[in-house]
């Protein structure tokens, strides 16, 4: 499912529109807020081989909302990013997919 939304928010064609389609809402969705838990779960766990506890529950309730933020936000950007990086390519499909797969299997876990 996490690839399906990879291969639809780096294809120049998508529309900032088309997140408001349930179907592709609902896999963004559970997308960010899977990676948004799993974040979590990892600073906190960072955390605890600090310093021996974990953060209390107002930081982690922060600390999730910014990461969702960041994280809508971020898909938004994705879609941009993809249709500077095609209008830069002459509107080229195949270099702008051959440069999005070289490049952001590289950042994955970064975006």
């Amino acid at each position: 499912m996490f690839t399906e939304v990879f291969i639809q928010t780096t294809n120049p064609n998508f529309k900032i529109t088309d997140f408001l389609q349930p179907n592709i809402a609902f896999k963004t969705f559970i997308s960010i807020i899977t990676h948004a838990i799993i974040y979590t779960f990892t600073f906190n766990l960072g955390y605890y081989c600090i310093k021996n506890k974990f953060f209390n529950y107002d930081v982690n309730k922060r600390f999730l909302f910014v990461l969702i933020l960041f994280m809508i936000f971020g898909y938004i950007g994705r879609v941009l990013h993809i249709k500077d990086v095609y209008k830069g390519f002459n509107y080229n499909l195949d270099k702008t997919s051959s440069y999005v797969n070289q490049h952001y299997n590289s950042w994955i876990f970064i975006g």
